[in-house]
C-alpha cells in the first residue's frame, strides 16, 4: 500500500514502511512543508499495527540536501518568528524519530548534507551505498553545526574529538570513513541498498514483537543520558510489562517446545 505527497512517499511492505524523500530534481531538500508532512506520516505509521519498522531513504542520487536555500534560509532574511517556527519544525522531526515506537533504518543512497546529515543521525540504524556521504555544511552559509541535534548525536556516535573536528571544519565524510567511525553499520553497492535495508528491517521484526522492539529502542535512548542505576530501574519496569504480554508468552512457549523436542 502506497501513500504519497509531492515530496514524501510511503510504501508498506510486509511489516516495513519504506519512506522515500521524493524531490530528486531538487536534491530532496528540507522544505517549509517537509516537517509537517513527515510528522503526519510518522503519526500515521505509529498507529498502524501492521507496521513494525521504517526504512528512510531518498530518491535519485542524494539522500537529503538539507534546508531548501532561498526558502528556509534566504539572503533577504525571514521574519524571526516565522524562522523560529520553521526551525522548531525540523527539531520536532528529530525528536519524533527518537520517540517513535518504530525503529528507523536510514538507507543513505547519496550525500546527506547539513540538516540531511542530522536526519540520518537521528535514525536508529544507518547503512549507505558507496556513494553516500555525510557533509556537515552548516558553516558554508554562516550557520552553526548545532542544527537538528548534530551537536548531540555526533559525539555520542563517533566520540567528541572526531565530532569537533568534523563539525568545526565542515567535513565531508565518505561512506568508508563513516563505516569505520561507526555512523554506518555497512556499505553496499547502490543497487543493493534498499534490498539490504529491507532485509535489516525484516530481521528486526523477526527478532522481536513490535512492542518489544519499541521498548528496546526506548531503553537504549534513555540509557544514553541516564546513570546505570536509573537505567536498570527503568528496565525492570519495562521488562515486567513485556512479560505480561501475549507476544512474550507465545514466543516463550514456542522456544520451550523447540528446546523440549531437541
Amino acid at each position: 500500500m502506497k501513500a504519497d505527497t509531492s515530496e514524501i512517499t510511503c510504501d508498506r511492505r510486509a511489516g516495513v514502511a519504506l519512506i522515500t524523500l521524493n524531490r530528486p530534481q531538487a536534491r530532496n531538500p528540507l522544505s517549509l512543508s517537509f516537517a509537517a508532512s513527515l510528522l503526519d506520516l510518522l503519526d500515521e505509521l505509529e498507529r498502524d499495527d501492521s507496521v513494525s519498522v521504517i526504512v528512510l531513504t531518498g530518491a535519485g542520487s542524494v539522500f537529503c540536501s538539507g534546508a531548501q536555500l532561498g526558502e528556509v534560509v534566504s539572503i533577504d532574511g525571514i521574519d524571526s518568528e516565522i524562522q523560529l517556527r520553521n526551525i522548531r519544525g525540523f527539531s520536532k522531526v528529530v525528536q519524533r524519530l527518537r520517540d517513535l515506537d518504530l525503529p528507523v533504518v536510514a538507507a543513505l543512497n547519496g550525500p546527506a548534507v547539513g540538516g540531511g546529515a542530522a536526519l540520518a543521525l537521528a535514525c536508529d540504524i544507518a547503512i549507505g551505498s558507496d556513494q553516500a556521504t555525510y557533509f556537515f555544511a552548516f558553516g558554508r552559509v554562516g550557520a552553526g553545526a548545532n542544527d537538528m541535534g548534530c551537536a548531540y548525536f555526533l559525539p555520542k556516535l563517533v566520540g567528541a574529538a572526531r565530532a569537533r573536528h568534523w563539525l568545526l571544519t565542515g567535513a565531508t565524510v565518505s561512506a568508508d570513513e563513516a563505516y569505520k567511525a561507526g555512523l554506518l553499520i555497512e556499505v553496499t553497492p547502490p543497487d543493493r541498498l534498499i534490498d539490504r535495508a529491507l532485509e535489516i528491517a525484516q530481521s528486526v521484526t523477526a527478532a522481536s514483537p513490535r512492542r518489544a522492539a519499541a521498548v528496546t529502542k526506548l531503553a537504549i535512548n534513555r540509557g544514553e543520558d541516564a546513570d546505570l542505576q536509573t537505567c536498570l530501574s527503568y528496565e525492570v519496569y519495562l521488562q515486567t510489562f513485556l512479560f505480561t504480554r501475549d507476544e512474550h508468552k507465545d514466543r516463550l512457549k514456542t522456544l520451550l517446545t523447540r528446546l523440549g523436542s531437541g
